[in-house]
């Protein structure tokens, strides 16, 4: 929803001169979202939009749209033809200061600003800079209501895996035979009747298919055989507008006790796991911030210490919002290093995952940064892995 007072707070807090906005057929979406322009609207034509910390917004948009950003206050200047778009941006364009745009060398989320734009700016007169932390700060953080979804989804998630894996277990201690589809269709079962949507199915792996960060169910699946590792990854949101998800994962094996080869893993994502939470609980405790690659590096030390370190896949969390893959600060400091702070509102997963030949394992929590403390979302996160017994 579109929030000027949050846009300027967010401008000066960066000390940016004004943040660009621009979007051709909706390519943009992080522009959609800030300006919060229906995808339904007809955009055909180029649209600028130019955010300023202490004054009304300039908009530029072509004379067959023009309806496109009616919902934006602010001067509306209307063009036809290349001269008078050029003219109408060298007019709106600050001077003398950063511009900010959505572009990036290192976040690929919030990069959308094609090239030949971008020299179009410049040539206009725009000294043009990166502007992932507005977007972290204004995407990336939530209010009172996008915390109050995010927590009840985090209640409806956790429950349908309890629920999941209560079934499993009482169905292979029957001797019934189970497909990786039997308990995915649970998941689900259990998301949609509590009123949730989710943009895929969730993840439930068995065995081998649990090295896999992203396996897919195909069909039926794979029959659960003792012994197996099984991987839940769950996801959903409420379903009114401006919904916030809930992302976790969780881990059990079909046996009365792991293995000594699941135990270790296990132990390792989790003390993982709680090496960035306590990262993340002191410095948040001292006043102090801390970066998404920062916490990543934490959790991934404690992966390498453990003789693990070939078996690291992915970064060790993801920003949450209204995608279950959000705009905000994600832990990462090797994919695409994150040096943007962990600002108050933000939501995001911890996951450390291991991947082995055999078998893989991920614990995921989601938190966020409420009043300068960290916050856990749902009842518990795992301690330990999930059995028959």
């Amino acid at each position: 929803m579109l929030n000027l007072d949050k846009s300027r707070a967010v401008i000066r807090e960066v000390g940016v001169s004004g943040w660009l906005l621009s979007n051709i057929f909706h390519r943009d979406e992080s522009a959609d979202l800030v300006l919060d322009v229906p995808k339904e609207k007809t955009n055909t034509r180029p649209w600028f939009c130019v955010l300023f910390a202490d004054r009304s917004p300039v908009k530029i948009v072509h004379r067959i749209e023009e309806s496109i950003l009616t919902h934006v206050p602010g001067d509306t200047v209307p063009y036809s033809t290349r001269a008078e778009l050029e003219a109408a941006l060298s007019r709106a364009l600050p001077r003398g200061g950063k511009l900010a745009a959505d572009y990036s060398r290192t976040i690929p989320v919030g990069s959308y600003l094609d090239h030949g734009t971008a020299l179009l700016l410049q040539s206009a007169g725009a000294a043009l800079v990166p502007a992932e932390d507005l977007v972290a700060r204004y995407l990336g953080t939530l209010d009172d209501e996008g915390r109050r979804s995010h927590d009840s989804a985090a209640a409806v998630l956790y429950a349908a895996v309890a629920d999941a894996w209560s079934r499993l277990a009482q169905a292979m201690r029957g001797g019934r035979t189970l497909t990786e589809g039997d308990v995915q269709e649970w998941v689900m079962q259990a998301i949609s009747a509590a009123g949730l949507l989710a943009d895929s199915p969730s993840i439930v792996g068995a065995g081998r298919h649990t090295n896999d960060p992203h396996f897919a169910v195909d069909g039926r699946g794979a029959a659960l055989a003792p012994g197996d590792t099984v991987q839940f990854d769950v996801w959903a949101k409420e379903k009114t507008p401006g919904a916030v998800y809930a992302d976790i994962s969780w881990v059990g094996v079909c046996a009365a006790a792991p293995s000594d080869l699941q135990f270790r893993v296990f132990e390792a994502v989790r003390e993982a796991r709680e090496a960035a939470v306590s990262l993340l609980e002191s410095r948040l405790a001292k006043g102090k911030p801390v970066t998404g690659a920062e916490a990543d590096r934490a959790a991934r030390q404690v992966l390498i210490d453990r003789g693990f370190a070939a078996a690291i896949k992915h970064r060790t969390g993801h920003s949450i919002g209204a995608r279950v893959h959000g705009y905000g600060v994600n832990l990462d400091s090797v994919e695409f290093p994150d040096e943007r702070a962990l600002s108050e509102g933000a939501c995001f997963s911890v996951e450390p995952g291991i991947y082995l030949e055999e078998l893989g394992m991920r614990t995921e929590i989601d938190c966020i940064i409420h009043r300068g403390t960290l916050h856990i979302s749902g009842p518990g996160r795992q301690t330990r892995l999930l059995t028959l017994g």
